[in-house]
């Protein structure tokens, strides 16, 4: 492989170094989206760019954006939204960590095991004490706490490298956004996390498959004594069954995951942001009946016993 295919599978380097990850929703029916034009075809990956517009009645009612898509068979494809400008260097400064204040998290026995693991690329022995190294934090850091993020980071890669995919998506979907908030968008932990979920789909195989997946390990997971692993493969199975298109679903259960979860933790808010935006579909395409069930789950967000981030 030359340094012209050295991007994100199946894309190529130039190809992936202008566009960023993105997932693609399910839709059926008159209303949805539709791809126009087939353009600057690569030589390298066989991408194309396209454009995504929204459709009623089949017909181009506004413009989403371009992506780059590689078709995968039928009407399968996978896709990159395209960079139109370069993202300008911002630079910013590194979030300060309460782990100064507990020097010996970083001394633990299980995290240097697992970091002299990481480093001679053995992901899979790396886990389990990753694992560990984690709880140990989260009892005296925050969760969003950039020593907290940096160990759950590469906990989810972990379980990607062992083909443990759908509880990887999981930990992308919670992690990501934190990372965002903390970190910034552009930071390069930021982009590992985005470009790792989007691999840990295209090997599922899309938002069916992926849902199906949730479904069975958020069945597996009443069986064990760990709540905060259900909270989050369900809120992740929320959000699968919101790109599949099946919005009321979605809501359901991402209301049953904030009704669950802990008051005043940072987790709590991203499951809450799923909500909301999960709300704001069914209000605009859903049903009467999607409609009471999102105005219920808004008196839950907004009730003064609401489990809130604050």
């Amino acid at each position: 492989m030359n340094e012209e295919r050295r991007g994100v599978y199946p894309f190529c380097g130039p190809c992936t170094a202008g566009s960023e990850a993105w997932r693609a929703a399910e839709t059926a029916g008159p209303m949805g989206s539709r791809f126009y034009g087939h353009r600057n075809v690569c030589e390298n990956c066989g991408s194309s760019v396209r454009t995504l517009y929204n459709t009623v009645l089949w017909v181009p009612v506004s413009k989403v954006g371009r992506f780059r898509i590689i078709p995968t068979g039928g009407r399968t494809y996978v896709g990159r939204k395209v960079v139109d400008q370069p993202v300008p260097a911002v630079v910013r400064r590194e979030p300060a960590s309460a782990i100064v204040n507990h020097p010996e998290l970083d001394g633990a026995p299980a995290y240097k095991q697992a970091e002299a693991y990481w480093e001679e690329s053995e992901p899979g022995q790396a886990l389990p004490f990753y694992q560990s190294a984690l709880a140990e934090r989260e009892k005296v850091l925050a969760a969003d706490d950039p020593a907290t993020l940096r160990v759950r980071l590469r906990v989810a890669q972990g379980l990607l490298a062992t083909a443990n995919y759908g509880r990887a998506i999981a930990w992308f979907e919670l992690v990501t956004p934190q990372l965002v908030e903390v970190f910034g968008p552009h930071h390069e932990l930021t982009r590992v996390a985005t470009e790792a979920m989007t691999g840990a789909r295209l090997m599922v195989g899309g938002p069916r498959s992926e849902a199906q997946l949730l479904a069975d390990i958020v069945a597996a997971d009443e069986f064990v004594d760990d709540d905060a692993q259900l909270l989050r493969d369900r809120a992740a199975l929320g959000k699968a069954l919101l790109a599949c298109g099946d919005i009321a679903e979605a809501v359901e259960a991402l209301t049953q995951v904030v009704r669950d979860a802990p008051p005043g933790h940072p987790d709590t808010a991203i499951y809450r942001k799923a909500l909301v935006e999960a709300c704001g579909l069914v209000e605009a395409r859903g049903k009467k009946r999607d409609v009471q069930l999102a105005e219920t789950a808004r008196g839950l967000l907004s009730g003064v016993d609401a489990p809130t981030s604050r």
